[in-house]
């Protein structure tokens, strides 16, 4: 019998994240419709504290100890905060079918980081996608 080969890792998890976040966008906006984005990114913190309590135990209270790691850890726990304050803002004041994927395209941002300070390459379909998901906020906010 053949073995039946499963999704890459990389790929499960990056769909487990797509779901969580469109639930996320969709949670987003209708609950920036009865409060303020200041008000939602508080409780959106306090609901990431039992998550983050269940990695500590999951890692026996085991912190890292690699300096660059943990900055670029809390840094990027300051940027996340950043972003998803400005993205209850967005909601808001916009229409989620417009904000989510507007907000959804952050990765072209990563793509091109990633292409100037890690010397990563895009091959000739991944450089059209990346033009093509820009073209898509033009197109998006007609």
């Amino acid at each position: 019998m053949p073995k039946v080969k499963f999704l890459p890792k990389w790929l499960s998890y990056s769909l487990v994240s797509l779901l969580w976040w469109g639930i996320f966008g969709f949670l987003g906006k209708v609950g920036s419709d009865r409060i303020s984005p200041a008000q939602m990114q508080i409780f959106f913190t306090i609901g990431m504290v039992p998550v983050a309590i269940v990695c500590v135990f999951r890692l026996k209270f085991q912190i890292a100890t690699n300096k660059r790691g943990v900055s670029y850890s809390l840094l990027m726990g300051l940027f996340a905060a950043l972003g998803s304050l400005a993205f209850f803002g967005a909601m808001k004041n916009g229409k989620a079918s417009l904000v989510a994927p507007v907000t959804s395209l952050y990765p072209a941002l990563t793509v091109l980081l990633a292409l100037v300070v890690l010397k990563e390459k895009l091959n000739k379909v991944q450089t059209l996608g990346l033009i093509l998901a820009m073209a898509s906020i033009v197109i998006l906010s007609m």
